[in-house]
């Protein structure tokens, strides 16, 4: 089988030409015993969908593939160091979304083709309804629990959640908090724990810039509230799409002019892919301001989104309910005026 749409854009990003595989089980003959099997490869599936993924050894990783994939029809190879695998995998995966192919891959891609779990929760339609919504989410019937944690894992967290309670800013984070789930989480009371949580009070970084709470969906966080010890002030930073945010906000000198020292971070995170920018703020009143900002939510809710469609959460065992009952119950969430 003769392939020719993606081969030019292929040998562009570096890989050989696609070489057809549709009835091999094995690519064993394409390396003999001398040709290095280290590097990143391509697989190309029927309806122009790509896989683009690296290995020590391809080829065995390419029988691992074919158990799974009957459909496989062409592949190829760049030779790789393996210390370098990391960096090029996520930079042709990159290109190739530039480029315009259609991926198959789960992490470092912007978004997830086909049907998602997620899906099963909360179906395309009212997603795509929900991130037309211009407010924060009021139906109290969405607010409302929908899952019952154990015992056990209320208890586990019970001590963290006293601590945050008694802590002199637990009311600007509780108000912050209530606002983002408000207004940046799709169904959350469907998809909480399962597809995002919030961790009280976590350990991370407690030495030097302690947390009041974090709340993370697949392997990544997406908002995050601490305190600086010495001038007892809220930080926070949280993820959003670069590309809708820019929709928003195209001019960056704007942005700064109305949210004025706010921190653009880059971040290192697999599950939101490519169009992904972090904004830090070092005072309560920034954070409250950008989730009271149209733009902000719309990119926090886009990326938000992709994540879940993508993956499963990965923290749900540090998922702090009674947090999240407090924030959404918590009048102070309620008098920030929506977007």
């Amino acid at each position: 089988m003769t392939i020719n749409y993606p081969n030019e854009a292929a040998i562009a990003m570096g890989f050989e030409e696609i070489k057809p595989v549709s009835t091999l089980l094995s690519i064993a003959h394409l390396f003999g015993i001398s040709k290095r099997r280290c590097g990143i490869y391509l697989l190309v599936f029927p309806s122009e969908l790509f896989y683009i993924g690296q290995a020590i050894d391809v080829v065995r990783r390419f029988s691992q593939h074919r158990r799974n994939y009957d459909d496989i029809i062409g592949f190829s190879f760049i030779q790789i160091s393996k210390v370098e695998l990391n960096e090029v995998e996520k930079k042709l995966i990159f290109n190739a979304g530039k480029l315009g192919f259609k991926l198959k891959n789960a992490v470092h891609v912007s978004s997830l083709l086909g049907d998602a779990d997620f899906d099963l929760l909360m179906p395309l339609a009212e997603q795509q309804a929900w991130l037309s919504v211009t407010s924060a989410l009021d139906d109290a019937n969405e607010l409302n629990p929908k899952i019952f944690l154990p015992e056990s894992q209320l208890a586990r967290f019970s001590k963290n959640f006293e601590q945050f309670i008694n802590h002199p800013l637990s009311q600007q984070a509780t108000a912050l908090l209530g606002r983002y789930i408000r207004a940046c989480l799709p169904a959350p009371r469907r998809t909480e724990y399962s597809f995002w949580s919030v961790s009280c009070m976590p350990s991370t970084n407690k030495n030097t810039w302690p947390r009041l709470f974090c709340v993370n969906a697949a392997s990544m966080e997406l908002f995050v509230v601490g305190w600086d010890k010495n001038s007892n002030l809220l930080w926070s930073f949280l993820t959003v799409d670069e590309e809708v945010l820019i929709e928003y906000w195209p001019d960056p000198d704007e942005f700064l002019m109305q949210f004025p020292s706010v921190e653009f971070l880059s971040a290192e995170y697999r599950d939101a892919g490519q169009n992904q920018i972090t904004l830090r703020c070092s005072k309560y009143a920034q954070m409250r301001l950008l989730l009271l900002d149209k733009g902000v939510c719309k990119a926090a809710a886009a990326l938000n989104l992709r994540v879940m469609r993508k993956r499963a959460n990965f923290y749900m065992q540090y998922h702090c309910a009674a947090l999240v009952n407090k924030a959404l119950s918590d009048v102070s969430s309620l008098d920030m005026t929506p977007c």
